[in-house]
């Protein structure tokens, strides 16, 4: 880490393992709560058993279906079958209004009986198969208080992504939602709806291969240590490392590991002679830490900075495109970061990412180091944002770039936003399962100016969690910089860092008790867990504070 943490960690990064692993897979996480997920069980009248009818207006009914199915034998159908007229008016009337949904449990849309349970504060994630001839379909979550709620108490839920445009071939359709606080029950509807004066048609929505599962954190919270991977070049002695830190972290109470990872991982799995200077990607080593880690019950999330960081030494991007370095308003270049305003940069990045998690279906998050540009620069003056802010703003930054700050420090914050929104729509579309997060400084943002505009991205919901990184040795001040940025967080959870040592007092590391302390301290501010910089500093002293901290408040029940 930069900002407060002085040089990266030690050790080598990586990303991407050879031959890659090119899956589709499902949600990753708890267990699926759609008991007969491809609808193969046929209750008493010919619907799927444990789905559920939403009859809205008009005539509809719901059957598992043998015509159409994703996979296995069968799919869920709802069918449009006649209009609800007007009052007054005889029949089918032109102004006729149908719609209806299918739940995914054995619930009618209305009370709470047959509902899932659910716990308060808790994100879902969902997935499911569709295709149709209805003109257009959309997902909707109702939730009630308790199991004998009646229709009184819906309380209406807002859902991310669930974009669905039916049409006659399969297509998979993501997203998530967040339970609120009093809502104990809850159901997931797929629902289809319009009137005949608008050319709504009658007709079917089939939907097949059904998830719905909760994005809870182990043990009810994140307990995770930033981390390098090994050391040793050669795989016996790698695995030997891995299993050794491994068994170490976990013995200590942790239950996350954010990996560090860089891009010049993937060229070595896809360029042989950068094999020489990433021996690691000859063996994998993160797919190695990836399934020890499983085995241990212990979470990996890739740690990976999109545009700092990039010396040449262990990235590709400044190699392969000198063009793409920042550029400072004295026309200086900068060796280690790139331009994240240029569109080829950010696609570049997201393409990277997709790889990563395409290539682990086991790995369960991605967290983005310091986003933006380096901390305490003056970026960015290159030639392309000089072109932009000329044919945008009508600025010249160059002619007087102290004139020129506002435009160069807002453009760069927007385009940082654009990278984290359509990074959040990808992973909701491929993997909905895998948690996005990013760490930087906490309190007021006030890194926005150099593109980490992180209140922006968790309130608009592009992260699940933000790391502010509360290094100091006050208590007081650790409380309330956590707190003060609790309030910008929106529903984006707060996860605090910690550190047994940064760069305000390297090389001396901090005191086990105030660890300790601030563990409980997060806690009590609503937290939902901790992350500490950085294993490489951790002393046995540290690892038992963990321990201690763990044993001594154990954290909310999982959901």
């Amino acid at each position: 880490m930069q900002t407060r943490a002085g040089a990266c960690p030690l050790g080598l990064g990586t990303a991407v393992v050879l031959g890659a692993i090119l899956v589709h897979p499902g949600i990753a996480g708890a267990d699926n709560l759609v008991a007969n997920p491809s609808a193969e069980r046929v209750a008493a009248g010919g619907a799927p058993e444990g789905w559920g009818l939403y009859v809205g207006a008009g005539g509809m009914k719901l059957t598992a279906a043998t015509e159409a199915k994703h996979s296995g034998e069968r799919s869920a159908c709802l069918e449009l079958t006649g209009w609800l007229a007007p009052k007054g008016s005889p029949g089918a009337a032109a102004d006729g209004t149908a719609g209806g949904a299918i739940v995914l449990a054995p619930n009618n849309g209305y009370s709470a009986k047959g509902s899932l349970p659910c716990s308060p504060g808790t994100k879902y994630v969902f997935s499911f198969w569709y295709m149709g001839s209805v003109a257009s379909a959309s997902v909707g979550v109702t939730g009630w208080p308790s199991a004998d709620s009646d229709h009184t108490q819906r309380i209406t839920h807002p859902v991310t992504g669930g974009v669905m445009r039916p049409g006659p071939q399969w297509q998979r359709c993501t997203g998530s939602f967040r339970i609120q606080e009093g809502v104990r029950r809850f159901a997931l509807m797929i629902q289809t709806s319009g009137k005949q004066r608008d050319g709504f048609m009658l007709g079917k929505l089939y939907v097949d291969d059904a998830e719905v599962q909760s994005k809870s954190y182990p043990n009810g919270e994140l307990r995770a240590i930033w981390c390098s991977l090994p050391n040793a070049p050669r795989r016996e002695e790698g695995l030997r490392e891995i299993r050794m830190t491994l068994d170490r972290v976990k013995a200590a109470g942790f239950n996350a590991l954010m990996v560090w990872t860089t891009s010049q991982y993937l060229a070595a799995s896809e360029r042989a002679r950068l094999l020489q200077v990433e021996p690691l990607a000859a063996w994998d080593a993160l797919g190695e830490m990836i399934r020890a880690a499983k085995e241990r019950g212990l979470q990996v999330h890739a740690w990976y900075a999109p545009w700092t960081y990039k010396d040449i030494a262990r990235a590709v991007e400044l190699r392969d495109h000198p063009e793409w370095a920042a550029v400072d308003a004295k026309g200086v270049k900068d060796l280690s970061g790139i331009c994240l305003v240029r569109p080829e940069v950010r696609q570049f990045e997201l393409d990277l990412i997709d790889r990563l998690v395409d290539r682990y279906p086991d790995l369960a998050g991605v967290h983005v180091e310091e986003p933006g540009y380096n901390w305490g620069a003056d970026y960015c003056y290159c030639e392309y944002c000089h072109q932009v802010c000329g044919q945008w703003l009508g600025v010249d930054i160059r002619k007087d770039p102290e004139a020129a700050k506002p435009a160069v420090h807002n453009l760069a914050a927007f385009m940082c936003t654009d990278f984290f929104a359509r990074l959040r729509q990808r992973l909701t579309a491929n993997r909905p399962g895998v948690w996005l997060s990013a760490n930087g400084s906490g309190g007021d943002n006030p890194d926005w100016y150099i593109g980490r505009d992180w209140t922006t991205w968790a309130r608009r919901g592009y992260l699940d969690f933000y790391v502010p990184q509360l290094y100091t040795k006050r208590l007081d001040e650790f409380i309330e910089q956590g707190r003060r940025t609790a309030s910008r967080l929106g529903d984006c959870d707060l996860v605090t860092g910690l550190a047994v040592s940064w760069s305000g007092i390297y090389p001396e590391v901090q005191d086990p008790g105030t660890i300790k302390a601030e563990i409980a301290a997060a806690r009590k501010m609503g937290a939902r867990g901790f992350v500490i910089f950085h294993l490489d500093h951790c002393l046995d002293r540290h690892f038992q504070a963990v321990r201690e901290a763990i044993e001594d408040q154990p954290a909310r029940a999982k959901p």
